[in-house]
């Protein structure tokens, strides 16, 4: 029969590799379900899964070993990757591989000819009767024997149904699928799914630090960290960093990280030892295994904007239905690890770096130009739209360059446009803004390199909610400046004076205060040749709050009475309430609490008057600071309460960390430690958390410790 005693089968695991790091939970994971199949009569079917270049392998090589004595039939492992291409696999091919591993010549049984050896007839054409006589071959072999069978590189359906079809004549035994992809076909025949997910970046600098050693990351961080991000917590990439680093000692890791930057020296750089480009094999043969159509939807992704997008956007992009986009994203690419689907919004998916770069070379490398950007201009068209809904849900009425809906672009088409969101308070517009933020910065950026001024203009005005209640400073300061270029190349004056306006205010709250005011003597001139005198008056509210940050009062004190002199005679009523808060601010911070408390009511009265909840709420902060330098401390803490419960119900964080800084001062006064420290160290978190100089004035005074007492408002 040409058997060999099994024995000589077994132990057939390669060594893993030497280093390897976390993979704690998945460990405890792969060991709880073994031990709960203990008592099961059939098979244990466990398939481990995650992107190309995980380390599912090398995570099973570890594993293994670990449950070896419970499985006295020995373990082995079988790579099927070259099965991956056919159109169909038999069962019995894959019954063959098992016996063969097993030591055992599947062709000596049944009376097969040279011939069927040779030329079986093709996956799915064997003779009926060679299954039944392969698997009491199979059965014979493994008789009272519990094996440990690892099926490594199942990357096609085919693949694995042919597991599933085998699962009946394993009795007893562990089969562990390892594949870059899920399988819904597996899981309903009673798989266990293990899903391998990229490595922190803990993680990640631990395993560089393996081989590269433990001072590669302190010596240069802010390059390490890049260099980490690059390699999107992948081991096959980091491994080739440690390695590189410990080859060449001398090379510093900024040098490492200049040559990661760009994706084109990327794919360079990261070389394996047969000298093939290794994120190039690794996808482009994920890439070639999708079929025709979810290709096309692939290459979407590298044209998109941004790394996470919304299945809506994506089919505007495409020109399709927004259900078969969905289908095409949830059942190929989600399955195939190529992309993550959110998990707190439906229809919203992640891409990683490294996979949106090769989409974006293979889109460059297969569809036209043209094509290419007038996808990426429906896309650009729809976060456009949706950004100014979700700026006017977070700030309501305000000036604005165009109000909604845009002018339309030429690539813009309504017949495919998902459907516009529909806000229901301000905390879920900025929501919706943090969930997007990727892609809105994406778009400004990709927008601006092909000269679409005016879609560079607008976003940036849509984007102003956000950057007033998140700040992210660097990414404000990027954006307006790049709006600001596209506004001089318009010779919009408006844009331009708006656009200067919001950049300087970036500069001052970072107390950047020569680069604001440079800004605004270049608004002024712009403002007074826009049709809309608001945009003058804007342009002075701004300076004056400049000069307020400053301590400048009495500049200040003059810039908001002149912007409120001229909304009173066009009759602007909110900007009449907005110059009368920030003049009243202004008094205060002169020294003039009585001026400041009256005008700060006349304020609260306006914004009242006309339904501005956001601007109220402002306002009460500053009229409940106005109270505490009057020492009437008792009204100030219920005006700033509810000023509190007004941001906290808009979730404008940094607001709220204002409003608990006033209130800290109530709880010194009145000798309450606890609430003290409660309020201060809240509203450290949240300016740190956005940079702002504040957080180390109340980092200062948590320091400093509670003393109680008479305690001066925050200035």
């Amino acid at each position: 029969m040409g058997w060999v005693d099994v024995s000589d089968a077994l132990l057939r695991l390669d060594a893993p590799r030497p280093v390897f790091v976390n993979r704690f939970q998945e460990r405890a994971a792969f060991l709880e379900l073994v031990d709960w199949s203990r008592d099961e009569r059939g098979p244990l079917l466990i398939v481990v899964s995650g992107p190309q270049g995980v380390g599912k392998s090398q995570a099973v090589l570890r594993w293994v070993p670990d449950i070896g004595d419970r499985f006295d039939g020995g373990q082995f492992r079988l790579d099927l990757a070259d099965l991956a291409q056919r159109d169909a696999v038999d069962v019995t091919e894959l019954l063959e591989r098992i016996i063969a591993a097993l030591g055992g010549d599947p062709y000596a049984a049944g009376g097969s000819d040279e011939r069927e050896r040779r030329d079986p007839g093709g996956a799915g054409h064997r003779p009926a009767g060679r299954r039944d006589r392969l698997a009491g071959m199979l059965a014979r072999r493994i008789a009272g024997r519990r094996l440990v069978i690892v099926l490594d590189g199942v990357l096609s359906a085919a693949q694995a149904l042919s597991v599933r079809d085998a699962l009946p004549l394993l009795a007893g035994c562990v089969v562990i699928v390892v594949s870059a992809r899920r399988f819904p076909a597996l899981v309903r025949a009673g798989g266990r799914e293990i899903v391998l997910g990229p490595l922190s970046d803990v993680h990640s600098a631990e395993l560089i630090g393996e081989y590269a050693g433990p001072d590669w990351l302190r010596r240069e961080p802010e390059a390490a960290a890049e260099v980490i991000r690059y390699c999107g917590g992948l081991p096959l990439l980091l491994e080739l960093v440690g390695v590189d680093r410990q080859m060449h000692q001398t090379r510093r890791v900024s040098t490492i990280a200049d040559q990661t930057r760009d994706i084109d020296r990327r794919l360079d750089y990261f070389v394996g030892d047969s000298g093939e480009r290794v994120i190039e094999v690794t996808l482009e043969g994920a890439y070639w295994r999708l079929p025709e159509g979810v290709r096309t939807v692939y290459r979407m992704l590298g044209v998109h904007p941004g790394t996470s997008c919304d299945a809506g956007v994506l089919a505007a992009g495409l020109r399709r239905p927004l259900a078969g986009v969905r289908t095409v994203l949830d059942s190929e690419l989600v399955l195939a690890h190529l992309i993550g689907a959110d998990e707190d919004v439906e229809g919203r998916y992640q891409v990683s770096d490294l996979v949106q770069s090769h989409a974006r070379r293979r889109a460059e490398l297969e569809d036209e130009p043209a094509d290419r950007d007038s996808a990426l201009g429906r896309m650009v068209g729809v976060y456009l739209r949706h950004a100014m809904l979700a700026d006017r849900a977070v700030i309501g009425s305000r000036m604005r360059l165009v109000e909604y809906p845009p002018p339309a672009e030429p690539w813009w088409d309504e017949t495919v446009a998902p459907p516009a969101p529909s806000f229901g308070s301000a905390a879920e517009a900025l929501r919706w803004f943090e969930a997007n933020w990727a892609a809105l910065l994406g778009a400004v950026r990709a927008a601006a390199r092909r000269r679409w001024d005016l879609v560079v203009v607008l976003l940036a005005d849509a984007m102003w909610a956000y950057f007033l209640n998140r700040k992210r400073y660097g990414d404000w300061a990027e954006v307006c400046e790049l709006a600001v270029e596209a506004a001089v190349r318009l010779g919009d004056a408006a844009a331009e004076a708006r656009m200067r306006s919001l950049l300087g205010r970036a500069f001052y709250e970072q107390g950047r205060y020569e680069q604001a005011h440079a800004q605004f003597d270049a608004a002024l001139p712009c403002s007074r040749g826009a049709a809309d005198r608001r945009m003058e008056a804007s342009v002075l509210e701004f300076s004056g709050r400049a000069y307020l940050e400053q301590g400048v009062y009495s500049s200040a004190i003059a810039l908001f009475e002149r912007a409120r002199e001229i909304n009173l005679e066009i009759g602007n009523a909110r900007g009449v309430a907005l110059q009368s808060h920030h003049l009243g601010r202004a008094l205060r911070a002169a020294g003039r609490a009585e001026e400041a408390a009256r005008v700060l009511r006349d304020a609260l009265d306006g914004f009242t008057a006309i339904g501005d909840e956001h601007n109220r709420g402002r306002v009460l902060l500053s009229f409940g600071e106005a109270l505490l330098d009057l020492r009437e401390d008792g009204p100030a803490d219920g005006v700033l309460r509810e000023a509190e419960v007004i941001m906290r119900r808009r979730a404008i964080p940094f607001q709220v960390a204002l409003v608990l800084r006033a209130r800290a001062v109530v709880a010194s006064r009145a000798g309450d430690a606890h609430r003290w420290e409660s309020c201060l160290r809240e509203a450290f978190e949240t300016f740190a958390a956005v940079g702002s100089p504040l957080a180390d004035r109340v980092r200062r005074q948590l320091d400093d410790g509670f003393t109680g007492g008479d305690s001066p408002a925050p200035s």
